[in-house]
């Protein structure tokens, strides 16, 4: 079953904060690690372009026969306060310029998408000022999924739990932000660790999403590696073959107990899927 998905890890260039990230700090290792438990695509979690050299990346990915799935950008928002809903409009337009050059980056990356997760920055203030942020974060979404239509690249819309982000928070209102901007370059980014917080019943967010859905994180309730907790892989990974999803799935994970423990753990969840399921 495994051959149906690209199966991924996400990993940070540059040692980071953010927690559910491997190897941060140590791409090059991560990467070696990742070929060495025979897992194809990476993740990679920019805070800035700069983070990597692409030249060099390059040569690491072909030696090692690895690809990139998408770049994941809310560490900008986390921790340069560039994000897609603020009131400022330089600073708004300045988030946006962010994405435009992560896009670039991507397409020079042979990546296929770009996420807007934490980058979309949290509502603050009256509720006439989160009314506001809320429509200014999703025209500057649109400018970036129409930008991206020029390279070839998706933008992904990641709903996130209510302890982190407070808009878009569920399978249901990223679709309803889809079907408003209604642009091709848009798809849905599904992650089962945000989901078992926000959805009533994961199996039927998902479902609904169908040729919409163009990404998902996997990581167990507890944020570990897939099967170190308690979802339900086995009725997830089932839907996933009801919709016809045969894109990637990579494990946005705590370096628990320790990075490359983590990156075997979910290494073998794969490995053990067919026996499994």
């Amino acid at each position: 079953m495994r051959d149906n998905f690209q199966i991924g890890i996400a990993m940070s260039p540059r040692e980071t904060a953010f927690g559910p990230l491997l190897f941060s700090g140590q791409l090059e290792n991560g990467i070696r690690q990742l070929a060495q438990n025979d897992i194809a695509f990476i993740e990679l979690s920019l805070r800035k372009t700069n983070d990597i050299n692409t030249q060099e990346l390059h040569k690491l990915l072909n030696h090692h026969n690895i690809k990139v799935t998408a770049l994941a950008t809310g560490q900008a928002c986390l921790f340069d306060n560039l994000c897609l809903s603020n009131m400022n409009d330089e600073s708004r337009n300045i988030a946006i310029d962010h994405l435009k050059s992560m896009i670039e980056l991507a397409a020079e990356l042979s990546s296929g998408a770009v996420i807007i997760g934490g980058i979309r920055g949290k509502l603050t203030g009256s509720e006439e000022d989160k009314k506001l942020q809320r429509t200014l974060g999703i025209e500057a979404i649109g400018q970036c999924a129409e930008y991206a239509k020029k390279f070839g690249i998706m933008i992904l819309i990641e709903p996130i739990n209510r302890y982190e982000m407070n808009w878009i928070n569920t399978a249901e209102e990223g679709l309803e932000v889809i079907a408003q901007l209604s642009m091709q370059s848009l798809k849905l980014l599904l992650d089962t660790f945000h989901m078992n917080i926000e959805e009533k019943n994961m199996i039927e967010a998902i479902r609904p999403a169908g040729e919409q859905l163009g990404y998902l994180h996997f990581a167990d309730n507890n944020r570990h590696a897939p099967g170190q907790g308690q979802l339900d892989f086995a009725s997830i990974l089932k839907v996933l073959n009801e919709i016809g999803y045969t894109g990637p799935i990579v494990s946005e994970i705590l370096p628990l107990p320790d990075d490359l423990s983590a990156l075997k753990d979910t290494a073998a969840f794969w490995k053990n899927l067919d026996y499994q399921f």
